[in-house]
């Protein structure tokens, strides 16, 4: 992977109420959908904007490209905006 910065890499601004704390990650890739549980992530407790980490992101997209299987899976439903009403 090449050599990797060690340093910070989260910005803080004074008036942003940010915390440290595990969300669930979905991503859409290609149409496949997959769901991370435990993430490490800074959230803004008032407007809920979750941020993540570079090398969070990076882990994340490597896990969907292999072949590791899910340690469950899920079903989920899918609703058309539009429709829905």
């Amino acid at each position: 992977m090449g050599s990797e910065s060690k340093s910070k890499e989260a910005m803080t601004w004074p008036d942003e109420p940010l915390i440290e704390t595990f969300v669930r990650y979905i991503l859409d890739q290609n149409g496949q959908l997959f769901v991370f549980e435990n993430v490490p992530a800074r959230v803004n407790t008032t407007t809920g904007e979750q941020f993540f980490s570079p090398a969070t992101v990076r882990r994340i997209q490597q896990i969907a490209l292999s072949a590791k299987e899910p340690v469950r899976t899920i079903k989920a439903g899918v609703y058309e905006w539009g429709n829905a009403a």
